[in-house]
């Protein structure tokens, strides 16, 4: 009994260390569940780094998430962490190997499935006053956008983490699908998706500035990396972007909203993979023609030019910088 109490004093006493030393960061999440009326008002929280695809596991991960096989649950693993323009922290790899430096956070698995490792940090539930939990809950969704949470936590040397705080991002986005008759068939109602309408609204209480680069330069098509297989890839990840100029600023007061629009049928955002089940050779459609394919799920990114590409523009003090993606879509209307 005194050995337990013993241990839970240094558990208590490090996290405490932890909170008064370690470097903030902060991660982006959503909540996904309001109140437990038996532990009192509480966010469970559900980070992107939570669903880590094959691609980024090093390691003994990288042979255990292979086909066929199954990562051991409980295991003590590392995410390696890179901070952003606008203060957010994403994955960029995660290990069974303690990294010798940079930023980190441990973790440990839990399950397998599709070439993806689930992964627990101690940072999943969040206290709050009673009452607050599901008022959280219901902030992060406003006219239709989503407002992402971002949760302040303190990283130790060895990469405990502890949660501290929360903040909303002064950035939120929505999505829209945009649809038209399908011409190839005589059903009423049969509509395709033909573009997609990404809003981006100041969520915070100060003027913010976006970047609206012409011919959809502004945006990123990603494979989801959160749910199914990633068999579908953009063809125009690393096209060179026009030089942003003061036409291309948007300054959006408090609640104001700026909408960008990716037409489904332009080159630009065709994709390279290989429908399942069939050949292996590589194919390029349009997000259009996979309509039908319900294993196709992407979403649209806004990615701003960094800091100093904006250097001189009008208004680049209030410029808002980072990654912000859209809820994720299947090119045949279905959104999550």
């Amino acid at each position: 009994m005194i050995l337990q109490v013993a241990v839970l004093g240094f558990m208590a006493g490090e996290r405490e260390w932890v909170v008064r030393t370690g470097r903030t960061v902060f991660l982006r999440t959503a909540p996904v569940d309001p109140r437990d009326v038996m532990r009192g008002d509480y966010v469970r929280l559900n980070y992107e780094m939570s669903r880590v695809p094959r691609s980024l596991c090093r390691g003994v991960l990288a042979v255990t998430n292979a086909p066929g096989e199954n990562t051991p649950r409980d295991l003590k693993v590392y995410a390696l962490l890179r901070e952003d323009e606008g203060g957010v922290v994403e994955l960029t790899a995660l290990s069974d190997e303690l990294p010798h430096d940079g930023l980190f956070v441990r973790g440990r698995t839990d399950r397998t499935w599709d070439g993806r490792v689930a992964v627990r940090y101690g940072l999943e539930a969040y206290f709050m006053e009673q009452g607050k939990g599901l008022e959280l809950e219901q902030s992060r969704l406003r006219d239709g956008i989503q407002v992402p949470l971002e949760m302040e936590v303190a990283v130790g040397p060895r990469g405990l983490a502890v949660l501290k705080g929360h903040r909303w991002s002064a950035l939120g986005i929505g999505l829209d699908l945009e649809t038209i008759p399908d011409p190839q068939t005589n059903r009423p109602n049969a509509r395709i998706v033909v573009a997609a309408k990404v809003k981006l609204m100041n969520s915070g209480s100060n003027d913010l500035a976006i970047v609206d680069l012409p011919n959809g330069h502004s945006l990123a098509l990603v494979s989801d990396v959160q749910w199914g297989q990633e068999n579908w890839q953009w063809i125009a990840p690393d096209q060179p972007a026009p030089k942003p100029i003061k036409e291309n600023v948007i300054v959006l007061k408090p609640g104001a909203i700026h909408t960008m629009r990716g037409d489904f049928r332009d080159p630009r955002w065709r994709v390279q993979g290989r429908e399942e089940g069939k050949s292996n050779n590589l194919e390029t459609r349009s997000l259009t023609d996979l309509r039908l394919n319900a294993g196709a799920r992407f979403r649209f990114e806004y990615r701003p030019p960094n800091r100093a590409t904006c250097a001189g523009l009008p208004n680049e003090t209030i410029i808002w910088h980072g990654r912000m993606p859209t809820r994720a879509f299947n090119p045949g209307g279905a959104m999550d």
